[in-house]
């Protein structure tokens, strides 16, 4: 009979709670769950630590930084030690001119400057102002300085250029001499150099000897220009070149030439003004009487002298 009172064991497993009173067994209730309310966030997984990639993504962020700082070594050494090209470009305006000379040697650059800029200035007739012929200059050049010291230059690297008008001694034949006709010329002078020094990498002199007036009446001219060593005249105080050296230009060679002299040459009852003042200021202070000369060994000598007031 005692056997019978003993409550079954419970289906779960787990023993079952009795009552104080009366010895009747009852389960104990487990008070319901509260819903979870949608807003509410999901509870986090607590922190673990430090991740097991983390010295990998170090590893790799190293490497990327590696990576990186030889890329700007080698950029630098380009720069710095890069072809002979770039050093000789360094400063210079990359996009300085919408042409350039095909050759940019010293024995056929300058006939291929003196072609292209010679058929772009025109006189008001339309015809070409003057016969330019560009080559290398060959002869040492004697300066007078205006503090009247001779300073001399080996002419091997230098170029010279011939601005022959197909008149008397090589003067300009038609049209009306003028102020503004001999600025023009001065302007063609410049615009030669300037060519020169960009893309001749080899020069470091340019001499570019200017047309001379046409003969007073009543005079005989000379024999006609034939080359400089063939060159003569009546007067050789009306023979005028313009003479640079590379660090007389350089600044122009930093800006494109359109801002130095406009894309077209003008005809010369346009020349003046801003242009104007601008070849002024580039030309008259490279301006010189020239005269060839044979040393005592017969070698023959450019002689640049200052002209006389």
């Amino acid at each position: 009979m005692a056997r019978d009172l003993i409550p079954p064991p419970s289906p779960a497993g787990k023993p079952t709670s009795q009552s104080s009173a009366g010895g009747v067994p009852r389960l104990i209730e487990l008070p319901p769950e509260p819903p979870r309310s949608g807003a509410e966030p999901a509870q986090q997984p607590a922190n673990l630590g430090p991740s097991q990639f983390r010295n990998r993504f170090g590893f790799l962020m190293g490497s990327l930084a590696g990576v990186l700082v030889a890329a700007v070594l080698v950029v630098a050494a380009v720069l710095i030690w890069g072809g002979s090209d770039e050093s000789a470009n360094e400063g210079l305006a990359k996009n300085w001119s919408r042409w350039q000379p095909p050759d940019t040697s010293l024995e056929s650059g300058p006939s291929e400057i003196a072609e292209k800029v010679g058929s772009e200035y025109r006189q008001s007739s339309g015809a070409q102002l003057v016969k330019v012929a560009g080559s290398p200059l060959g002869i040492g050049v004697a300066l007078r300085a205006s503090s009247g010291s001779i300073k001399t230059y080996d002419g091997s690297k230098g170029v010279l250029y011939e601005l022959n008008g197909l008149g008397p001694n090589g003067s300009i034949k038609g049209g009306t001499p003028s102020t503004q006709r001999l600025q023009l010329i001065r302007r063609e002078a410049l615009e030669l150099a300037l060519y020169t020094f960009r893309y001749l990498p080899d020069v470091d002199m340019v001499v570019t000897l200017l047309p001379p007036p046409p003969p007073k009446a009543g005079t005989e001219a000379a024999s006609p220009v034939a080359g400089l060593l063939s060159t003569t005249s009546p007067n050789p105080s009306e023979m005028t070149a313009v003479f640079y050296r590379p660090g007389d230009l350089k600044q122009r060679l930093q800006i494109p030439l359109g801002q130095t002299v406009s894309a077209k040459a003008p005809l010369p009852e346009q020349m003046g003004g801003a242009e104007g003042r601008t070849v002024d200021s580039l030309t008259l202070s490279n301006l010189f009487n020239w005269s060839l000369q044979r040393s005592q060994v017969s070698t023959p000598y450019l002689i640049l002298d200052r002209p006389t007031q």
